[in-house]
């Protein structure tokens, strides 16, 4: 399936994939157009998908984080959610999302979104940010393409 409609972007069955997967891949380029792929965890509200920066231990500071910097640079990226490897090959699918991001930042607003609600789901759907924290900084990724693909 193919659908540039952003309203209407995530299927009925796409969306049952996205809500059932717990990582998902962020890949984003630099400046030179070299990819950066990293895994992460997310939430969707059915019109963004939300990425935390959170609170585990990062070998530089979050601001200075390798996506972040591409996003500034480039805020084309792309989504990837798959299901697990199975050695049933009928039960393999995939979701590829390509969008715009952005970077918001905790006690502002963006787009009518407040960041204390998306923390709220991330809690729900991640118990661990009860005790590390959802951080001070997520990105927001408006849906523009959605590909995807099912072996049943």
């Amino acid at each position: 399936m193919d659908d540039d409609n952003a309203t209407a972007i995530i299927a009925h069955d796409v969306k049952e994939l996205v809500e059932r997967a717990r990582v998902a891949r962020l890949a984003t380029v630099d400046s030179e157009s070299k990819p950066h792929l990293v895994p992460i965890v997310f939430v969707f509200d059915d019109n963004c998908f939300f990425v935390p920066i959170d609170e585990k231990r990062k070998t530089v500071k979050p601001e200075n984080l390798r996506r972040l910097r591409n996003i500034r640079d480039n805020p084309n990226v792309a989504l990837l959610i798959d299901e697990y490897y199975d050695d049933d090959w009928t039960r393999l699918a995939f979701v590829m999302i390509r969008g715009k991001a952005s970077i918001m930042m905790a006690g502002k607003t963006q787009g009518g979104i407040q960041l204390n609600k998306v923390y709220e789901k991330l809690i729900a759907k991640y118990p661990q940010y009860q005790k590390i924290g959802p951080g001070e900084t997520c990105i927001v990724i408006r849906p523009e393409k959605v590909t995807s693909w099912r072996n049943s």
